[in-house]
């Protein structure tokens, strides 16, 4: 009796899971099946965060005078890349420096933190005497005169 309601237990199970299984594509009437489909960005490479824990402004004294941007933080997994993008200067003499991290989708990291330490020259060939101000991903980092 106990192994003829365990076997009855067990089919009632395995129809329940037959029923709740997702059901193929069906074809349009006048195309093919549609599939579906994952969202993934253009590239090969899909953007993160970075965490910036540190940004120091190091101006050189020589002539013309030297940028540096260093800055330290987490990436957010040892899988993701660090990028970054240094515009020229705009109207208001803020130059805008863009912090990001890149990583494949395709692959499997461990979730853990990732410490970095970079340092970013800002060139400042052709730039015209004045006063300039350096961001990090909308923040100001600082200001320095140029040509010192």
């Amino acid at each position: 009796m106990k192994q003829f309601l365990f076997l009855i237990l067990m089919a009632v199970l395995l129809a329940a899971c037959a029923a709740s299984a997702t059901p193929e594509p069906q074809p349009e009437e006048n195309g093919p099946p549609v599939r579906p489909t994952l969202n993934l960005p253009d590239s090969s490479e899909a953007k993160g965060p970075v965490f910036v824990d540190r940004a120091d402004l190091l101006v050189m004294e020589s002539f013309p005078i030297q940028l540096s941007l260093v800055v330290s933080g987490n990436l957010p997994t040892p899988c993701h890349t660090l990028h970054y993008e240094v515009a020229q200067p705009d109207g208001e003499n803020r130059i805008q420096v863009t912090l990001w991290s890149e990583v494949d989708p395709a692959v499997m990291c461990t979730q853990v933190l990732q410490p970095f330490e970079e340092g970013i020259r800002i060139p400042m060939e052709g730039a015209a005497d004045g006063s300039y101000s350096v961001w990090l991903n909308g923040e100001l980092v600082g200001e320095f005169s140029y040509p010192g």
